[in-house]
């Protein structure tokens, strides 16, 4: 005999749990073509990075579209350019008050290198405040 408190067994499974709220379902495929050795870089990088290759293409596809424009400067290469910059200033300056030393030379060169990153990063902040610095036009 049954007792009112007694429940009866359920034939019907419990139903899978809700999506989370941050999951979204996804309803667009993209599709491109490899090469073997390409396939296999791509395949390689998302089993180091412990995931499956569609899920590593769609994080590395997403943090490219989402990066800001200044994040595809290349920081060694504008750090370069700015020690290039400094140094052909103050070579122009001490040029102009006479002959330069091969000791002067080297000071201008190691003084230039010592603060291109400074330079750098600090152009690099002024393009991500909008502050005047302008990042280059992209050309065809």
């Amino acid at each position: 005999m049954s007792t009112p408190d007694s429940k009866t067994p359920s034939l019907i499974p419990p139903a899978a749990p809700a999506a989370r709220s941050s999951e979204t379902f996804r309803a667009r495929s993209v599709a491109t073509r490899l090469t073997e050795a390409e396939f296999a870089e791509v395949d390689a990088a998302a089993g180091s990075a412990g995931k499956k290759t569609a899920e590593w293409l769609r994080e590395a596809a997403l943090a490219q579209a989402r990066s800001a424009p200044d994040e595809r400067t290349d920081p060694i290469l504008l750090a370069e350019l700015m020690a290039m910059r400094t140094l052909l200033l103050n070579l122009f300056s001490a040029a102009s008050k006479g002959p330069l030393t091969d000791e002067s030379l080297r000071k201008m060169l190691a003084y230039a290198d010592s603060i291109k990153q400074q330079k750098a990063d600090e152009f690099l902040a002024k393009l991500r405040a909008g502050n005047g610095a302008k990042p280059p036009r992209d050309t065809p």
